[in-house]
């Protein structure tokens, strides 16, 4: 490929990988990035475009007006931010570059211009695929900089023939392309190095804009029975769920549920928290928040969320949280046991936490209980009901019929909702009857929040505390990184249940697990891997910070006194082994050895008494004295160069100086050094301190001289 038009094909793949950058901040709408596409296309014809209308130049000076004063109301009014504007602006200046381009500067001015767009896209994306941006940016830059080089030195020195020059074939040698990627890798490896390197300070990205995901049914203050029709099927990750103390096999968390919001009254409807009392957690000195207090005998189980901004100030947790530590503006906990931030996140969040999963024996639950064992506050808010159906109030009272305990009632309503009712997405309505009654005696199909809300109910009738509570289930085990990827449909709804000295206890009477494992299935493993890639961006590039600076250091202090160690070990094993060794050698062969040591000293002592003078030196040193002496020649060899005047392989040193006959700044130079150069190297004469500064002189003048 001639240069010219692979020079132009790489400065036209950076701007569209920077344009690329752009478009994964959202910034942009979709009629606007049609539009620069385009514009973008167009300007590779700008010669010729320029040369049809007469009025080239006029035409991009009222554009440019009109810009400027565009620019000015869509920073201070229109630009949904500071930053989106920045890069309104810098979209026209790479426009206004690409169809004005005449000169080197204009080229490095859109150099530079593609390097501030990915600058502020940096600030602006969290999203993975920067990651591939950024490094087909490096590749890109280094080819487009090294070939910027070629063709400005070569119009400099040659502007004549500098296009003939360029167009000869051979100049981009696969060789060419190959080193230039190694050149970018290495400073790619460099980069990541600084970047690890370099101390943490705040939070490490810039989130300008937020961007919330689809709000799911269950996070927001209230929830409306089949209000939704079909719920979505969404398979968007909100968050991802890992395990910082080692891998755990997710055989052994069958029953994870992802905690949000508890409701506590029903009017038939609609599921809300009456009570919006929220009590602040004040956090520690070491940046915990102290949710619950701690039960003994009970295991702590730890992990890591990464939750997207998905629209609601719940943070997500297992049933029961005890402590939590992460970049909180501030933590309060609700009167249905939820936590919740002061505001909806506008970007990731990353939180650790550390919970006390329910551990009951059955036995504990099958106590016989009487109305007076509920705490007041309890049985007045947890035992509401709206006017039911007196067909509700008969499967209550049915199902609750000689039963010993309420946990027995519990196991009686939860087998009678399993067992007789289908698990289903379709939620429209069929008759006029109250949502629950017509879930319960006529459809008999539902999803999981329909489940729930008939199992509270039906429990309350039967004078047992009971709440909804929405979260989210288990989600999908990724044993790529090791993580649960908990999806938008994984959003669900289930019962916890009050029993007197237990507390709230988890039952699920939804029979959903059966029917996604035939709807939905297991991802495919390539997209676990991409997944597992997007999680490690978000973990030690997104996320990181003084902390993970801080292990980062200690990991490898501690590997590097470890390997120091096992090379000490090594060292004092090897040692030993050869003392061992030459101890028996020289019992067994002692006086030979004798000899031959003797004879190693007196060989030694005689070379040294040989002259330098002598074979050695000139076997040895006059070839690098030689060397040494005439890099002079090869400075010269290389001023001329960067002058296009290249010195041919085939050329004695005495033609390549008479061709330098017509220009005389630099002939007189070079026919001098040129004989002192043939004086040195086959005169075999060494330089004299005057020759020394001679030649210095000589390769001054010859740099400084007139092009």
């Amino acid at each position: 490929m001639p240069f010219p038009l692979f020079f132009k094909l790489i400065l036209y793949l950076l701007v569209l990988d920077a344009f690329g950058a752009l478009y994964l901040t959202g910034i942009l709408s979709w009629p606007a990035l049609a539009a620069i596409l385009l514009a973008i296309a167009g300007s590779w014809w700008a010669d010729e475009i320029r040369a049809r209308i007469p009025h080239y130049r006029q035409l991009w000076d009222v554009l440019t007006g009109v810009f400027l004063a565009y620019g000015v109301l869509d920073l201070l009014f229109l630009a949904e931010s500071f930053m989106a504007g920045v890069i309104h602006l810098l979209l026209f200046l790479l426009l206004y570059k690409l169809y004005n381009a005449r000169s080197h500067r204009d080229l490095l001015d859109i150099f530079i211009l593609t390097f501030l767009q990915l600058l502020a896209a940096s600030t602006l994306t969290v999203s993975f695929g920067f990651l591939l941006v950024f490094c087909l940016y490096m590749i890109l830059g280094v080819w487009g900089l090294i070939l910027f080089h070629l063709k400005r030195e070569a119009d400099l020195a040659l502007p004549e023939q500098s296009r003939e020059l360029l167009a000869r074939p051979g100049l981009l040698a696969p060789g060419f392309l190959i080193e230039s990627v190694g050149v970018a890798v290495a400073s790619l490896v460099l980069t990541l190095a600084i970047f690890f390197a370099i101390p943490r300070v705040g939070r490490t990205y810039l989130p300008l804009k937020a961007q919330f995901g689809t709000l799911t049914t269950g996070f927001t203050d209230r929830v409306d029975l089949g209000a939704y029709g079909t719920i979505q099927s969404d398979p968007t990750i909100v968050m991802r769920v890992s395990f910082p103390e080692g891998p755990v096999s997710p055989d052994r968390l069958p029953d994870l549920r992802w905690r949000g919001v508890a409701f506590d009254t029903f009017d038939g409807q609609t599921w809300s928290l009456h009570d919006l009392t929220r009590t602040p957690v004040r956090q520690t000195r070491d940046g915990y928040f102290p949710v619950a207090p701690h039960r003994w005998g009970t295991p702590f189980l730890a992990y890591e969320i990464f939750l997207e901004a998905i629209g609601t100030e719940v943070i997500f947790g297992l049933p029961r949280v005890v402590t939590i530590q992460g970049r909180f503006g501030g933590l309060a906990v609700d009167a249905g046991d939820g936590l919740n931030l002061a505001a909806p996140p506008t970007s990731r969040l990353r939180y650790l936490a550390m919970s006390q999963p329910e551990r009951f024996r059955e036995e504990q639950l099958r106590r016989p209980v009487t109305p007076g064992d509920y705490p007041q506050e309890i049985r007045e808010v947890y035992l509401q009901v709206p006017e039911l159906s007196p067909r509700l109030r008969g499967l209550a009272q049915g199902l609750a019929a000689g039963a010993a305990t309420p946990y027995e009632v519990v196991r009686r309503v939860e087998a009678h909702l399993t067992e007789n009712l289908r698990y289903s997405l379709d939620l429209r309505r069929e008759s006029g009857l109250d949502p629950l009654d017509e879930f319960l005696f006529s459809r008999k199909t539902g999803n999981c929040e329909y489940f729930a809300a008939s199992m509270a109910i039906l429990l309350r009738a039967a004078g047992i505390p009971a709440r909804v509570v929405n979260g989210f289930q288990r989600g999908e085990w990724n044993e790529v990184g090791q993580y649960f990827a908990v999806r938008q449909r994984d959003a669900h709804s289930w019962v916890e249940v009050y029993f007197p000295g237990a507390g709230w206890v988890t039952f699920d009477p939804s029979p959903r697990a059966a029917f996604e494992a035939q709807v939905f299935g297991a991802s495919g493993r390539l997209g676990k891997y991409f997944d597992a890639l997007r999680m490690r961006w978000n973990r030690y590039v997104i996320d990181y910070n003084v902390g993970d600076q801080a292990l980062l250091a200690m990991n490898l202090r501690r590997q590097s006194l470890a390997f120091r160690r096992s090379m000490s070990q090594a060292w004092d094993a090897w040692s030993f082994q050869l003392w061992r060794t030459l101890r028996r050698l020289w019992r067994q062969h002692g006086y030979a050895l004798g000899i031959l040591l003797a004879l190693l000293a007196a060989s030694l002592v005689l070379f040294r008494r040989i002259p330098l003078s002598g074979i050695g030196s000139a076997w040895f040193l006059r070839p690098r004295a030689r060397r040494a002496s005439v890099a002079f020649y090869e400075r010269m060899i290389r001023l001329l160069a960067r002058r296009g005047c290249r010195k041919p392989p085939t050329v004695t040193a005495r033609e390549f100086a008479a061709t330098l006959a017509s220009r005389p700044q630099l002939h007189e130079p070079v026919r001098e050094l040129t004989a002192l150069y043939e004086r040195v190297r086959f005169g075999d004469e060494p330089l004299t301190p005057s020759d020394q500064q001679r030649a210095a002189a000589l390769l001054h003048d010859l740099a400084t001289a007139p092009r």
